[in-house]
């Protein structure tokens, strides 16, 4: 058992460095939900300036691109970690931005197929 330099108090090395990896994963978890909050909020901008002319084309695919990797990101952050066994707020947070993040990337299939619509009957208003 070794000592804290700062209080003096017993500190095990086998606890310590557990603490240590639990909590360097749940700063990973915080920091790729909020790049996956990040992604999705840019993958609906994408997906409303579609419509948009003559900058519909690089917006379309930009969103086509960004969807595919919102998704990517979700199953990611699943397998990584899902079963992180921690109680800390910070994580939960995570849990939530990342369930926020899949219930919006579930709502953008409906709001594209509209998009294609609304897209048509612009199309044949101007034509």
């Amino acid at each position: 058992m070794q000592t804290c330099r700062f209080c003096s108090a017993p500190v095990d090395p086998q606890a310590a460095s557990a603490a240590v990896d639990i909590q360097s994963r749940v700063n990973c978890a915080c920091s790729d939900a909020s790049f996956l909050r990040t992604a999705t909020a840019a993958m609906f901008v994408l997906l409303a300036l579609s419509v948009v002319p003559f900058i519909s084309l690089i917006t379309y695919l930009g969103f086509i691109i960004t969807f595919f990797v919102v998704l990517v990101l979700i199953i990611r952050w699943q397998i990584r970690f899902g079963r992180l066994e921690t109680s800390d707020v910070d994580y939960q947070r995570a849990k939530r931005l990342r369930n926020f993040s899949l219930v919006l990337w579930l709502i953008a299939i409906p709001l594209f197929i509209v998009r294609d619509i609304l897209v048509a009957i612009i199309a044949r208003a101007f034509l």
